[in-house]
């Protein structure tokens, strides 16, 4: 009977080695597969932000579609030495009540923010989107005069407005350059911890693969 029991003994000590050793796989499995998905976020996010160098330009653009942050940027960048002239686009939504247009609030910003008003000039037309912005910018930059620009966006929207820039800007055989705010509520390495963060990057994303698989919208 001895030998019985510890039979049944090591059979034990065999199962709970097992147990033990799937339970660990498990956790390995688990801790691979989160950072796997962490680094897919976190890698989203930079791709979204994929700047330029900043350089020396004729002029900076402030694209619209936030409360203020990308134009105070922007002036500090003007103030910086990195360009003669601030643009701010106009959109179809330039109504904000109190006897004020939203491209007028934007001008007051930068203008508080050391930008003389002589050195700020608005695109022309209402643009409806960032391709419409474009073509409103480079039309103005070849009445200007300007051969090169520096455009400051949002860092979730930095890819997608560079490239829509380049396309339409280099037809003109105008330089342009993009970089995002610095300091902005959209961090590229945590914006998946706010629902806002995941509605701007999962816009993005798709704004992305529409201008990929339908470049005639660049035309």
């Amino acid at each position: 009977m001895p030998w019985i029991i510890k039979q049944a003994e090591e059979v034990e000590v065999d199962i709970n080695r097992r147990t033990v050793s799937a339970f660990l796989l498990i956790i390995i499995i688990a801790i691979l597969g989160f950072v796997c998905l962490l680094g897919g976020l976190v890698g989203t996010g930079l791709f979204l932000n994929a700047g330029d160098k900043i350089q020396k330009v004729d002029a900076i653009v402030v694209l619209s579609g936030d409360e203020g942050e990308r134009v105070r940027e922007a002036a500090r960048l003007y103030k910086a030495g990195y360009a003669s002239y601030l643009v701010i686009t106009k959109t179809d939504n330039e109504e904000i009540g109190e006897d004020r247009t939203y491209s007028e609030k934007l001008m007051r910003i930068a203008m508080e923010g050391g930008v003389p008003s002589d050195s700020i000039l608005f695109s022309e037309g209402m643009a409806t989107n960032t391709i419409e912005e474009a073509h409103a910018v480079v039309l103005l930059a070849q009445k200007r005069n300007l051969s090169s620009l520096l455009v400051v966006t949002g860092p979730y929207h930095v890819r997608r407005a560079r490239l829509i820039f380049r396309k339409i800007a280099s037809r003109a055989e105008i330089k342009t350059l993009a970089t995002g705010v610095q300091d902005s509520w959209y961090h590229p390495t945590t914006w998946f911890l706010s629902q806002r963060g995941w509605r701007q990057t999962i816009s993005e994303v798709l704004g992305l693969v529409a201008i990929t698989i339908q470049p005639e919208l660049l035309n």
